[in-house]
């Protein structure tokens, strides 16, 4: 049996366009997954939802995680947040992410 591999778009720090292959389930969270393959200066906390490295903005698509106390004050401390704010190390790898557009933000 073969595992389908999905797809997801991220604009990087430099704005430049870039492609993520990944599995369902491959990586704990999207943190993981970019940092892993993709970005070096990512998760000081570890994926504790506490420092805002791995903060993001979804551009296209929805995940229906629910942000948990711990990610919205984090968030809230930011000055680069919108409100289609996350943290990629509270974003499960799951097909939800398959097709979806990301912007990695930057420390305001």
């Amino acid at each position: 049996m073969t595992t389908k591999t999905n797809n997801l778009i991220y604009y990087n720090e430099f704005g430049e366009k870039c492609h993520a292959d990944f599995k369902v389930n491959e990586y704990h969270n999207l943190m993981e997954l970019l940092f892993d393959k993709y970005v070096e200066d990512w998760g000081d906390c570890k994926g504790r939802a506490w420092c805002g490295t791995c903060c993001i903005e979804i551009v296209k698509g929805s995940i229906t995680e629910k942000m948990d106390e711990d990610e919205k004050n984090t968030l809230f401390k930011m000055g680069n947040h919108t409100e289609k704010s996350r943290l990629a190390c509270q974003i499960p790898v799951n097909a939800e992410l398959n097709g979806a557009i990301l912007r990695i933000l930057k420390d305001a």
